[in-house]
């Protein structure tokens, strides 16, 4: 995404949510090192994989972003034990071709991996993917950001995110941990923000976590 198109207010919070390929090993380094300063205890049974993850941001407060495709028909392991968050997530996607790219050491998204030989994706469309990810990740948070009066950043929110013929936000599932109220808001907010056509292969709607503990670490909207 050119800079032009990121006002400065939203650098910080971009930061826990946008990829940028340059600095993923640091970051995913960076990750390693926080993850393994805490654990966290599991008792899950096995379950869809989309629930998983929603319990595992809650739990840990990471901020995840992927889209349908990855988790349809998919399910996560039962879990049990106290494990680190990076452990316990890799656990958690030990059964589908997905490992967690961080962007920064709370924030992540969930990508194919990386096999040898290469996976049969061009490099040129997983760049488009990580591009169009960029671009609804920086459109969405500038529209909530626009409006001080949804408090980004001051709880979780989740995210599922449909667009229409015209490739624009619409109907969007919101939901507001312990602000149930702003729900509508953010709805409204996000209706009809065009995010532009999707590359071959991506999967919606997409799915989006804010969560206050990556807020509060990286920084949130400019009040």
């Amino acid at each position: 995404m050119p800079a032009a198109d990121v006002r400065p207010g939203l650098k910080r919070l971009q930061a826990m949510l946008t990829s940028m390929a340059a600095g993923a090993t640091l970051a995913a380094s960076a990750a390693a090192a926080d993850g393994a300063a805490a654990e966290y205890r599991f008792d899950w049974p096995r379950q869809p994989l989309h629930n998983a993850l929603q319990q595992y941001s809650q739990l840990t407060g990471d901020s995840l972003l992927y889209d349908s495709t990855q988790t349809a028909n998919r399910s996560a392991p039962a879990i049990a034990g106290r494990y680190s968050a990076r452990d316990a997530l890799a656990r958690l996607l030990a059964e589908t071709d997905l490992q967690a790219h961080y962007t920064a050491p709370h924030a992540l998204m969930l990508m194919p991996r990386v096999r040898t030989p290469p996976a049969p994706v061009p490099r040129a469309s997983q760049a488009e993917r990580q591009q169009y990810y960029g671009r609804l990740q920086t459109r969405v948070l500038d529209a909530l950001c626009a409006r001080p009066e949804l408090h980004i950043g001051d709880y979780r929110v989740a995210l599922r995110l449909p667009l229409d013929a015209a490739h624009a936000i619409h109907d969007a599932q919101v939901h507001a941990t312990g602000r149930p109220d702003l729900a509508p808001r953010l709805r409204e907010a996000l209706e009809g923000l065009p995010i532009g056509a999707p590359p071959a292969g991506f999967g919606l709607p997409a799915t989006l976590l804010i969560t206050p503990e990556a807020a509060q670490r990286y920084g949130g909207c400019r009040r």
